[in-house]
């Protein structure tokens, strides 16, 4: 049966838009649940999630990148038959393990919740542990798609699972309630949605049909071979994924005992680093696009370097990241310079966070642009198949970040801003460490096309901005001038991409309805 093969941009599109109707949906799940459990349910809620994640992160990550990793090299080599014995051994394998571990959780459950301070989270931690043999099953099917060049699966089954979790994780919540059930009884109801949700996204999953192939047809990998290739990829991926996991719990402790340190009350620590967080959400949503850009491009980039085909490979990912860098840029650029509107629109009931915030946003907002090219520069690395580099980038990352936080937090003059600088260092290091790698492994960058160029459009926005912002506001008051601005710096900002030439007309085919543009925009 035909498909249709997405470019990685459309892929990435696919993805993104999915991203953010997630996003979306998890925000009316987690704010409006948060008022009606209260701070027991919540904290239930909360204990019961962070169980799940840890042992979603050892039964998942890694596991898609490597199958459609291997499935798209399959492919490359014209071997269609090995991709379905691939997903076939990972399926199998994988399912056994988020089963083993489904198991294991629902028996242990009042254990686990005991030993992390939290009896009262035993149901909850139950009501979520199927889940990990449905993620896991959908882990290999998303892959499996992923490495066909079909993002519509996992797009598709994301939101599903967003929706199950919201409609019958705040209806069970408020069924609980209702019956006299504890807050703390009605968070299992609610993290049940979790389970529900992925019930949803894995049916679906199951019910889309893959692409057929005679598993004999070619010298393909035995069972054997196939299982440990696929550990062999995904495994240095889950390492990485622990590192910034666990850099992240030793920051928050470091931020809290340093602020101690300098005469901050337990109380106010958490107040600050609380404000810090409500700006990290902001921070990291433009990388939504960013990390679907790097899904989409391991298939493509994987299937060109099993042909040989080193031309296309480098022009793949000179493309990823000039996109990267066009959507970073003004991205950091708008919050350097329209921070505290911006916090203000969203926060508009906390004026006081809003106020500490806007600084930290401010410093934080290099980081977007280096936040981006960590996406994808480890998402070449992988698909050239040197998994344990990004590793040992990521370590130097997180120790760096690490060290910056030590030093600046204990500074009274800078206390909480030590946080941001830390992840700004931690991820500019990052990115310099990845160039570095990719330059060695004879896939160097047009610094000019790729940075340079995108770049200096985004600096020209940004006077642009400054020149408009104090008559705009002026007129049209900080909410409805932080909309004209927006709107009118995104246009100059295209218009500068024209002027600077930072969109040649490859690029623009690699977009849906890439040709009508390019004829429209007159690029030869």
């Amino acid at each position: 049966m035909a498909k249709r093969r997405s470019s990685f941009v459309e892929g990435a599109l696919i993805l993104g838009v999915s991203g953010v109707v997630t996003r979306i949906i998890g925000a009316f799940f987690k704010i409006p649940l948060g008022n009606l459990l209260g701070g027991s349910g919540m904290g239930a809620f909360t204990v019961a999630y962070q169980i799940y994640s840890a042992l979603f992160l050892l039964s998942t990550a890694g596991l898609p990148v490597a199958i459609s990793k291997m499935v798209a090299e399959a492919r490359g080599r014209g071997c269609p038959g090995e991709g379905r014995r691939i997903f076939r051994v990972a399926l199998g394998t994988f399912s056994l393990v988020g089963l083993l571990l489904s198991a294991g959780l629902w028996a242990a459950a009042p254990k686990v919740a005991a030993l992390v301070g939290s009896p009262q989270a035993a149901p909850a931690v139950r009501a979520v542990a199927p889940s990990l043999f449905l993620v896991s099953v959908a882990a290999v099917i998303r892959g499996y798609h992923q490495g066909l060049g079909d993002m519509v699966p996992t797009a598709v089954s994301q939101v599903l699972e967003a929706v199950g979790k919201l409609a019958v994780g705040y209806g069970a919540a408020v069924f609980l309630l209702n019956r006299g059930c504890s807050p703390a009884q009605a968070s299992a109801g609610a993290i049940g949605g979790v389970t529900v949700g992925s019930l949803l996204g894995c049916l679906y999953l199951l019910l889309h049909p893959g692409e057929e192939g005679d598993e004999n047809k070619g010298h393909g990998l035995s069972a054997g071979r196939c299982l440990v290739r696929l550990l062999a990829i995904s495994l240095p991926v889950m390492a990485g994924s622990l590192v910034l996991s666990l850099s992240n719990l030793m920051d928050m402790a470091i931020v809290m005992n340093r602020l101690q340190d300098i005469g901050f009350s337990q109380q106010a620590s958490g107040g600050l680093y609380g404000t810090y967080n409500m700006v990290a959400t902001l921070f990291h949503l433009p990388q939504t696009l960013i990390t679907a850009l790097g899904v989409s491009l391991i298939p493509p980039l994987s299937g060109a370097l099993s042909r040989k085909n080193r031309m296309l490979a480098r022009r793949l990912s000179d493309s990823a990241l000039e996109f990267a860098a066009l959507l970073s840029l003004p991205a950091g650029v708008g919050f350097c310079l329209l921070g505290r509107p911006l916090l203000e629109l969203i926060y508009f009931a906390r004026p006081q966070d809003c106020a500490l915030g806007a600084p930290l946003l401010t410093i934080l907002s290099p980081g977007v642009f280096f936040v981006a090219m960590t996406t994808m520069t480890n998402a070449i690395l992988q698909a050239m198949g040197r998994m344990r580099t990004p590793v040992y980038t990521l370590t130097a990352g997180a120790l760096c970040k690490l060290g910056v936080t030590w030093v600046l937090t204990a500074k009274p003059t800078v206390h909480i801003g030590g946080a941001p600088w830390g992840t700004v260092c931690c991820y500019g290091l990052i990115t310099l460490l990845n160039l570095r790698a990719l330059r060695r492994a004879g896939m160097g960058v047009s610094w000019d096309k790729v940075f340079f160029r995108p770049a200096l459009a985004a600096g020209l926005m940004g006077a642009f901005l400054i020149l408009l912002r104090l008559p705009v506001e002026g007129a049209l008051g900080p909410k409805w001038g932080f909309g004209a601005l927006t709107l009118s710096g995104a246009a100059f900002y295209g218009l500068m991409l024209l002027a600077v030439g930072a969109l040649p007309r490859e690029d623009i085919l690699l977009l849906p309805g890439g040709k009508k543009m390019a004829k429209i925009l007159r690029l030869k």
